[in-house]
Protein backbone atom coordinates (compact mmCIF):
# COMPACT_ATOMS: atom_id res chain seq x y z
CA UNK A 1 0.00 0.00 0.00
CA UNK A 2 2.68 2.97 0.81
CA UNK A 3 4.62 1.79 -2.46
CA UNK A 4 1.50 2.74 -4.29
CA UNK A 5 1.10 5.95 -2.56
CA UNK A 6 4.47 6.55 -3.28
CA UNK A 7 4.30 5.91 -7.18
CA UNK A 8 1.60 8.16 -7.62
CA UNK A 9 3.46 10.92 -5.31
CA UNK A 10 6.37 10.51 -7.76
CA UNK A 11 4.06 10.27 -10.88
CA UNK A 12 2.36 13.78 -9.64
CA UNK A 13 5.86 15.18 -8.68
CA UNK A 14 6.69 14.44 -12.70
CA UNK A 15 3.81 15.66 -14.05
CA UNK A 16 3.77 19.21 -11.93
CA UNK A 17 7.29 19.57 -12.99
CA UNK A 18 6.08 18.33 -17.02
CA UNK A 19 2.61 20.27 -16.78
CA UNK A 20 0.71 22.33 -14.66
CA UNK A 21 -1.30 20.37 -12.34
CA UNK A 22 -4.45 21.88 -10.91
CA UNK A 23 -4.90 22.15 -7.07
CA UNK A 24 -8.07 20.29 -7.04
CA UNK A 25 -6.34 17.02 -8.73
CA UNK A 26 -3.92 17.67 -6.24
CA UNK A 27 -6.68 17.73 -3.39
CA UNK A 28 -8.60 14.66 -5.00
CA UNK A 29 -5.25 12.32 -5.05
CA UNK A 30 -4.65 13.52 -1.46
CA UNK A 31 -7.91 12.91 -0.28
CA UNK A 32 -8.06 9.20 -2.09
CA UNK A 33 -4.59 8.82 -0.35
CA UNK A 34 -6.38 9.65 3.19
CA UNK A 35 -9.13 7.71 2.32
CA UNK A 36 -6.98 4.60 1.06
CA UNK A 37 -4.82 5.01 4.51
CA UNK A 38 -8.12 5.14 6.73
CA UNK A 39 -9.78 2.11 4.72
CA UNK A 40 -6.54 -0.16 5.19
CA UNK A 41 -6.40 1.05 8.80
CA UNK A 42 -9.66 0.44 9.55
CA UNK A 43 -10.00 -2.67 7.61
CA UNK A 44 -7.01 -4.09 9.59
CA UNK A 45 -9.32 -3.27 12.96
CA UNK A 46 -11.39 -5.37 10.80
CA UNK A 47 -9.37 -8.27 10.27
CA UNK A 48 -8.25 -7.81 14.09
CA UNK A 49 -11.62 -7.97 15.49
CA UNK A 50 -13.18 -10.73 13.15
CA UNK A 51 -9.86 -12.87 14.17
CA UNK A 52 -10.74 -11.72 18.13
CA UNK A 53 -14.32 -12.49 17.40
CA UNK A 54 -12.93 -16.40 15.57
CA UNK A 55 -11.19 -17.03 18.44
CA UNK A 56 -13.65 -15.74 21.14
CA UNK A 57 -16.16 -18.22 18.78
CA UNK A 58 -13.84 -21.21 18.64
CA UNK A 59 -13.53 -20.46 22.76
CA UNK A 60 -17.59 -20.19 22.99
CA UNK A 61 -18.10 -23.46 21.20
CA UNK A 62 -15.17 -25.48 23.34
CA UNK A 63 -17.10 -24.34 26.17
CA UNK A 64 -20.58 -24.79 24.60
CA UNK A 65 -19.34 -28.34 23.89
CA UNK A 66 -17.68 -28.78 27.60
CA UNK A 67 -21.57 -27.33 28.41
CA UNK A 68 -23.29 -30.26 26.31
CA UNK A 69 -21.15 -32.89 27.70
CA UNK A 70 -21.62 -31.53 31.23
CA UNK A 71 -25.45 -31.74 30.95
CA UNK A 72 -24.94 -34.74 29.11
CA UNK A 73 -23.29 -36.00 32.10
CA UNK A 74 -25.73 -34.38 35.01
CA UNK A 75 -29.09 -35.83 32.65
CA UNK A 76 -27.28 -39.12 32.88
CA UNK A 77 -26.74 -38.77 36.42
CA UNK A 78 -30.71 -37.24 36.88
CA UNK A 79 -31.75 -40.41 35.08
CA UNK A 80 -29.25 -42.67 37.43
CA UNK A 81 -30.47 -41.51 40.32
CA UNK A 82 -34.23 -41.14 39.15
CA UNK A 83 -33.66 -45.21 38.92
CA UNK A 84 -32.11 -44.99 42.25
CA UNK A 85 -34.92 -42.85 43.95
CA UNK A 86 -37.72 -45.02 42.43
CA UNK A 87 -35.58 -48.29 43.96
CA UNK A 88 -35.61 -46.20 47.22
CA UNK A 89 -39.00 -45.49 47.04
CA UNK A 90 -40.30 -48.77 46.27
CA UNK A 91 -38.53 -49.90 49.33
CA UNK A 92 -40.38 -47.15 51.38
CA UNK A 93 -42.86 -48.65 50.40
CA UNK A 94 -42.28 -51.93 51.79
CA UNK A 95 -40.94 -51.10 54.56
CA UNK A 96 -43.84 -50.59 56.62
CA UNK A 97 -44.49 -54.30 56.14
CA UNK A 98 -41.39 -55.27 56.66
CA UNK A 99 -41.62 -53.57 59.69
CA UNK A 100 -44.89 -54.57 60.95
CA UNK A 101 -43.12 -58.41 60.20
CA UNK A 102 -40.02 -57.69 62.19
CA UNK A 103 -42.18 -56.45 64.97
CA UNK A 104 -43.88 -59.95 65.15
CA UNK A 105 -40.97 -61.80 65.35
CA UNK A 106 -39.94 -59.13 68.26
CA UNK A 107 -42.89 -60.13 70.12
CA UNK A 108 -42.74 -63.55 69.30
CA UNK A 109 -38.95 -64.14 70.14
CA UNK A 110 -39.67 -62.09 73.59
CA UNK A 111 -42.94 -64.46 74.68
CA UNK A 112 -40.78 -67.40 74.30
CA UNK A 113 -38.01 -65.77 75.90
CA UNK A 114 -40.12 -64.42 78.83
CA UNK A 115 -42.53 -67.63 79.01
CA UNK A 116 -40.24 -69.54 81.42
CA UNK A 117 -39.60 -66.42 83.45
CA UNK A 118 -43.51 -64.95 83.71
CA UNK A 119 -44.54 -68.85 84.56
CA UNK A 120 -41.35 -69.19 87.40
CA UNK A 121 -42.81 -65.83 88.89
CA UNK A 122 -46.41 -67.18 88.77
CA UNK A 123 -45.54 -69.94 90.12
CA UNK A 124 -43.88 -68.13 92.91
CA UNK A 125 -46.35 -65.96 93.93
CA UNK A 126 -48.83 -68.90 94.02
CA UNK A 127 -46.06 -70.61 96.66
CA UNK A 128 -46.16 -67.65 98.52
CA UNK A 129 -50.12 -67.04 98.76
CA UNK A 130 -50.48 -71.17 99.91
CA UNK A 131 -47.87 -70.37 102.71
CA UNK A 132 -49.92 -67.48 103.94
CA UNK A 133 -53.05 -69.54 103.90
CA UNK A 134 -51.64 -72.63 105.50
CA UNK A 135 -49.54 -69.93 108.04
CA UNK A 136 -53.12 -68.30 108.87
CA UNK A 137 -55.48 -71.37 108.89
CA UNK A 138 -53.01 -73.49 111.00
CA UNK A 139 -51.40 -71.17 113.18
CA UNK A 140 -53.01 -67.98 112.87
CA UNK A 141 -50.27 -66.52 112.02
CA UNK A 142 -51.34 -63.25 111.24
CA UNK A 143 -48.28 -61.17 110.51
CA UNK A 144 -46.31 -64.18 108.44
CA UNK A 145 -49.27 -64.31 106.06
CA UNK A 146 -49.38 -60.36 105.54
CA UNK A 147 -45.49 -60.77 104.97
CA UNK A 148 -46.08 -63.57 102.67
CA UNK A 149 -48.66 -61.94 100.94
CA UNK A 150 -47.10 -58.52 100.02
CA UNK A 151 -44.37 -60.63 98.62
CA UNK A 152 -46.48 -62.39 96.55
CA UNK A 153 -48.19 -59.02 95.07
CA UNK A 154 -44.37 -57.47 94.70
CA UNK A 155 -43.17 -60.75 92.56
CA UNK A 156 -46.85 -59.96 89.88
CA UNK A 157 -46.08 -56.50 89.85
CA UNK A 158 -42.91 -57.07 88.20
CA UNK A 159 -44.87 -58.71 85.61
CA UNK A 160 -46.65 -55.84 83.96
CA UNK A 161 -49.15 -58.44 83.09
CA UNK A 162 -53.09 -58.10 82.48
CA UNK A 163 -53.79 -61.61 83.00
CA UNK A 164 -52.96 -61.23 87.03
CA UNK A 165 -54.83 -57.71 87.20
CA UNK A 166 -57.91 -59.32 88.64
CA UNK A 167 -55.92 -61.38 90.63
CA UNK A 168 -53.95 -58.54 92.29
CA UNK A 169 -57.06 -56.55 92.73
CA UNK A 170 -58.32 -59.59 94.79
CA UNK A 171 -55.23 -59.70 96.96
CA UNK A 172 -55.44 -56.23 97.81
CA UNK A 173 -58.42 -56.74 99.51
CA UNK A 174 -57.17 -59.72 101.04
CA UNK A 175 -54.08 -57.85 102.30
CA UNK A 176 -56.63 -54.77 103.77
CA UNK A 177 -58.14 -57.48 105.74
CA UNK A 178 -55.51 -59.18 107.14
CA UNK A 179 -54.45 -55.60 108.16
CA UNK A 180 -57.75 -55.07 109.90
CA UNK A 181 -56.95 -57.96 112.35
CA UNK A 182 -56.69 -56.72 115.54
CA UNK A 183 -53.32 -58.43 117.43
CA UNK A 184 -53.93 -59.46 120.82
CA UNK A 185 -50.98 -58.96 122.97
CA UNK A 186 -50.57 -62.05 124.17
CA UNK A 187 -47.24 -61.28 126.29
CA UNK A 188 -49.32 -58.82 128.38
CA UNK A 189 -51.93 -61.85 129.01
CA UNK A 190 -49.79 -63.92 130.04
CA UNK A 191 -47.75 -61.87 132.59
CA UNK A 192 -51.06 -60.19 133.57
CA UNK A 193 -51.97 -64.72 134.78
CA UNK A 194 -48.76 -65.01 135.85
CA UNK A 195 -49.12 -62.28 138.74
CA UNK A 196 -52.42 -63.70 139.41
CA UNK A 197 -50.85 -67.03 139.66
CA UNK A 198 -47.77 -65.17 142.05
CA UNK A 199 -50.96 -64.33 144.41
CA UNK A 200 -52.48 -67.52 144.82
CA UNK A 201 -50.53 -68.76 147.73
CA UNK A 202 -51.41 -65.20 149.84
CA UNK A 203 -55.59 -65.32 148.59
CA UNK A 204 -57.89 -66.06 151.78
CA UNK A 205 -59.58 -69.05 151.70
CA UNK A 206 -62.71 -69.70 153.36
CA UNK A 207 -62.95 -71.30 156.51
CA UNK A 208 -59.03 -70.20 157.06
CA UNK A 209 -57.68 -68.29 160.31
CA UNK A 210 -56.31 -65.16 159.58
CA UNK A 211 -53.28 -66.19 161.80
CA UNK A 212 -52.76 -69.47 159.33
CA UNK A 213 -53.27 -67.39 156.37
CA UNK A 214 -50.28 -65.22 157.42
CA UNK A 215 -48.52 -68.09 158.38
CA UNK A 216 -48.79 -69.95 154.79
CA UNK A 217 -47.40 -67.01 152.81
CA UNK A 218 -44.13 -67.70 150.94
CA UNK A 219 -40.90 -66.09 152.45
CA UNK A 220 -38.95 -67.13 149.78
CA UNK A 221 -39.08 -66.24 145.94
CA UNK A 222 -41.20 -68.76 143.55
CA UNK A 223 -39.27 -70.89 141.54
CA UNK A 224 -39.63 -70.51 137.58
CA UNK A 225 -42.80 -70.29 135.62
CA UNK A 226 -42.50 -73.61 134.08
CA UNK A 227 -41.16 -75.48 137.19
CA UNK A 228 -44.01 -73.72 139.31
CA UNK A 229 -46.86 -75.30 136.85
CA UNK A 230 -45.02 -78.78 135.85
CA UNK A 231 -44.55 -79.04 140.63
CA UNK A 232 -48.70 -78.31 140.99
CA UNK A 233 -49.50 -80.23 137.98
CA UNK A 234 -47.61 -83.48 139.68
CA UNK A 235 -49.45 -82.22 142.69
CA UNK A 236 -53.14 -81.46 141.49
CA UNK A 237 -52.84 -85.72 140.03
CA UNK A 238 -51.40 -86.95 143.36
CA UNK A 239 -54.07 -85.25 145.08
CA UNK A 240 -56.80 -85.62 142.15
CA UNK A 241 -58.49 -88.06 144.27
CA UNK A 242 -59.10 -85.93 147.40
CA UNK A 243 -59.94 -83.33 145.44
CA UNK A 244 -63.16 -84.97 144.29
CA UNK A 245 -63.86 -85.09 147.96
CA UNK A 246 -64.13 -81.55 148.72
CA UNK A 247 -66.87 -80.23 150.18
CA UNK A 248 -68.77 -77.29 149.91
CA UNK A 249 -67.35 -74.31 151.12
CA UNK A 250 -68.82 -73.73 154.54
CA UNK A 251 -68.58 -71.56 157.99
CA UNK A 252 -66.34 -74.52 159.50
CA UNK A 253 -62.27 -74.22 159.44
CA UNK A 254 -60.88 -76.24 156.58
CA UNK A 255 -57.69 -78.46 157.17
CA UNK A 256 -54.40 -77.11 155.65
CA UNK A 257 -54.74 -80.21 153.28
CA UNK A 258 -58.07 -78.83 151.91
CA UNK A 259 -56.56 -75.36 151.66
CA UNK A 260 -53.41 -76.37 149.49
CA UNK A 261 -56.12 -78.21 147.49
CA UNK A 262 -58.29 -75.20 146.80
CA UNK A 263 -55.29 -73.19 145.95
CA UNK A 264 -53.60 -76.13 143.76
CA UNK A 265 -56.63 -76.17 141.72
CA UNK A 266 -56.98 -72.43 140.75
CA UNK A 267 -52.79 -72.18 140.46
CA UNK A 268 -53.81 -75.50 137.74
CA UNK A 269 -56.75 -73.43 136.02
CA UNK A 270 -54.85 -70.21 135.61
CA UNK A 271 -52.02 -72.37 133.99
CA UNK A 272 -54.65 -74.08 131.49
CA UNK A 273 -55.50 -70.54 130.71
CA UNK A 274 -51.83 -69.14 130.51
CA UNK A 275 -51.05 -72.39 128.08
CA UNK A 276 -54.59 -71.77 125.77
CA UNK A 277 -53.17 -68.19 125.72
CA UNK A 278 -49.83 -69.39 124.24
CA UNK A 279 -51.38 -71.53 121.61
CA UNK A 280 -53.63 -69.63 121.08
CA UNK A 281 -56.70 -71.38 121.72
CA UNK A 282 -59.58 -68.70 122.70
CA UNK A 283 -62.32 -71.18 123.83
CA UNK A 284 -60.26 -73.04 126.10
CA UNK A 285 -58.67 -69.81 127.28
CA UNK A 286 -62.28 -68.60 128.03
CA UNK A 287 -63.15 -72.06 130.01
CA UNK A 288 -60.26 -72.03 132.04
CA UNK A 289 -61.33 -68.14 133.01
CA UNK A 290 -64.20 -68.79 134.11
CA UNK A 291 -63.77 -72.28 135.67
CA UNK A 292 -61.31 -70.06 137.91
CA UNK A 293 -63.69 -67.23 138.73
CA UNK A 294 -66.06 -69.80 139.53
CA UNK A 295 -63.50 -71.85 142.22
CA UNK A 296 -62.54 -68.33 143.11
CA UNK A 297 -66.00 -67.04 144.30
CA UNK A 298 -66.67 -70.52 145.91
CA UNK A 299 -63.95 -71.21 147.58
CA UNK A 300 -62.18 -67.98 148.81
CA UNK A 301 -63.03 -65.20 150.36
CA UNK A 302 -64.48 -62.42 148.63
CA UNK A 303 -65.04 -60.44 151.44
CA UNK A 304 -61.63 -59.42 151.07
CA UNK A 305 -59.75 -57.10 148.75
CA UNK A 306 -57.36 -58.79 147.04
CA UNK A 307 -59.68 -61.94 146.17
CA UNK A 308 -61.73 -59.02 144.79
CA UNK A 309 -59.33 -57.55 142.95
CA UNK A 310 -58.36 -61.13 141.78
CA UNK A 311 -62.24 -61.76 140.52
CA UNK A 312 -61.51 -58.47 138.93
CA UNK A 313 -58.68 -59.18 136.66
CA UNK A 314 -60.00 -62.46 136.02
CA UNK A 315 -63.19 -60.66 134.28
CA UNK A 316 -61.07 -58.47 132.57
CA UNK A 317 -58.94 -61.41 131.27
CA UNK A 318 -61.69 -63.33 130.08
CA UNK A 319 -62.92 -59.90 128.13
CA UNK A 320 -59.98 -59.94 126.80
CA UNK A 321 -59.71 -61.28 123.36
CA UNK A 322 -56.59 -63.50 122.38
CA UNK A 323 -57.92 -65.24 118.94
CA UNK A 324 -59.86 -62.83 117.06
CA UNK A 325 -61.89 -63.71 113.80
CA UNK A 326 -59.95 -63.74 110.78
CA UNK A 327 -60.66 -63.51 107.48
CA UNK A 328 -60.84 -66.19 104.85
CA UNK A 329 -58.06 -65.60 102.56
CA UNK A 330 -57.19 -67.70 99.33
CA UNK A 331 -59.59 -66.33 96.56
CA UNK A 332 -56.60 -64.64 94.78
CA UNK A 333 -54.74 -67.76 95.28
CA UNK A 334 -57.27 -69.60 93.44
CA UNK A 335 -57.42 -66.95 90.29
CA UNK A 336 -53.65 -67.10 89.91
CA UNK A 337 -54.18 -71.38 89.85
CA UNK A 338 -56.84 -70.45 86.92
CA UNK A 339 -54.58 -68.22 85.24
CA UNK A 340 -51.23 -70.53 85.28
CA UNK A 341 -53.27 -73.24 84.38
CA UNK A 342 -54.85 -71.19 81.11
CA UNK A 343 -51.36 -70.33 79.93
CA UNK A 344 -50.41 -74.02 80.27
CA UNK A 345 -53.26 -75.14 78.16
CA UNK A 346 -52.54 -72.13 75.27
CA UNK A 347 -50.84 -73.51 72.19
Amino acid sequence: MSAEIESLSTDLKSRRQGQGVSPMLVALVVLGLLLAVYAHWRFGQFDERIDRLRRQLTELRTINDQLDTRLQTLADDLESSRSTWRSEVRGLREVPGQLDALSRSVEELRARTEAPQRAWVRAEALYLMELAERRLRLERDVETAIVALESADARLATLDDPAVREVRAKLALELAALRAVPVPDIADVLGRIGRLEDEVPTLPVIGMPASQARRDRPEAEAPGVFERAWRRVRQAMRDLVSLRRIEPATARLVTQEEESLRRQHLELLLFGARVAAMQPDGAAYAQSLRAADVWLQQYFDTSKPEVEAAAKELAALELTIIEPPLPAVGEAGRLLQGVIRGSTSAP
